[in-house]
C-alpha cells in the first residue's frame, strides 16, 4: 500500500505533473521593494498577455537588480523582465530576437540645476563637474561609459563624477534634494515616478542620451518544465514568436497608452 501512495508524491516532487511556477523577478518595474509586491505597467502586462496564452503559472518577485541577477546565474529564477543587452549577462541568459519595447535615455535634473546650465550632451556636463547618479548593476550603453571610465570595474570604484544608489528611487529623490545634479533615466518612466514620489522639482533635458531596448530574459540554467514545455529553451522560443505577433496587434498599443 505504502509504494502507491509514495509513487504520486515522488512524481509531484520531480515536477512530471504540470505544477511548475515560473519564477520571475525584476527590479525597475513598479511596485514595493520592502514587500516585494509589483503592481503591473508595460513589461508585466505584455508578459502576462503571453504567458496566459501558452498556459503558464508565474509568479514575479521585486527585488535589488544585483540580487535578481544572482538568481538568474544561479538558476534561482528562470526569467526577469526589462533587462537591457550586456556582454557579461549574455553569459547566463538567453536574450529573445525581439525586445518588449525602447526606452529614450535623458538626464533627469531638478529645476534649478537646469536654470543654471545650459547642458547638450555628456560632454557639457564633465565640464560643468555635475555629479550624475547612476543605479547599481545597470548597463547603460557604451558611450555613457567612454565618457565616465571606471577607475576600477572589478573593485566598482566608479568615475568620480559619478555617484552610485541602489535603485531609481533612491536617485530621483537625491536629485530632488541636490545631493546629486544629473540622473540618467528613461524619460517616460522618470516623470512618472517624479510624479509617483511627489518630487515636483524634477524635470529633464530634452537632448536624448541614447536609446536602448529592453527584454524579458530567460536564465540559461533554469530547470523549468511542464506539460507544454521540455526545457527553458522551448519556453524563450514560443514566447520570442508570440512576442513578436502581439506586438502587431491593436491590444500591444493598449498596453502602452494605458501605461504611459
Amino acid at each position: 500500500m505504502k509504494f502507491f501512495i509514495y509513487i504520486p508524491l515522488l512524481l509531484i516532487h520531480l515536477n512530471i505533473f504540470s505544477l511548475s511556477t515560473f519564477k520571475i523577478c525584476s527590479t525597475y518595474i513598479n511596485g514595493d521593494m520592502d514587500t516585494g509586491e509589483v503592481q503591473g505597467g508595460i513589461d508585466i502586462e505584455v508578459m502576462d498577455a503571453i504567458f496566459k496564452k501558452l498556459n503558464i503559472k508565474y509568479e514575479i518577485k521585486l527585488m535589488p537588480w544585483s540580487k535578481c541577477l544572482f538568481a538568474l546565474k544561479e538558476g534561482l529564477y528562470d526569467s526577469a523582465l526589462q533587462a537591457s543587452k550586456d556582454p557579461e549577462r549574455e553569459k547566463f541568459l538567453i536574450f529573445p530576437e525581439n525586445f518588449v519595447w525602447e526606452s529614450a535615455f535623458v538626464f533627469h535634473t531638478n529645476k534649478d540645476v537646469k536654470k543654471e546650465f545650459k547642458i547638450k550632451n555628456f560632454d557639457d556636463a564633465k565640464k560643468k563637474k555635475l555629479i550624475v547618479g547612476v543605479a547599481r548593476n545597470n548597463s547603460y550603453y557604451p558611450d555613457f561609459w567612454k565618457a565616465y571610465p571606471w577607475v576600477d570595474k572589478e573593485k566598482e570604484i566608479y568615475h568620480p563624477l559619478l555617484e552610485v544608489s541602489f535603485n531609481h528611487e533612491t536617485n530621483l529623490t537625491k536629485l530632488s534634494d541636490n545631493k546629486i545634479q544629473l540622473y540618467p533615466m528613461d524619460k517616460t518612466t522618470g516623470i512618472y515616478m517624479a510624479k509617483k514620489l511627489g518630487l515636483k522639482n524634477i524635470t529633464n533635458y530634452n537632448f536624448i542620451l541614447f536609446k536602448k531596448p529592453y527584454y524579458q530574459v530567460f536564465s540559461k540554467i533554469s530547470n523549468y518544465s511542464s506539460n507544454n514545455f521540455k526545457n527553458i529553451e522551448e519556453v524563450t522560443k514560443i514566447y520570442d514568436i508570440e512576442l513578436k505577433n502581439l506586438k502587431k496587434t491593436k491590444k500591444f498599443s493598449e498596453i502602452f497608452k494605458k501605461n504611459l
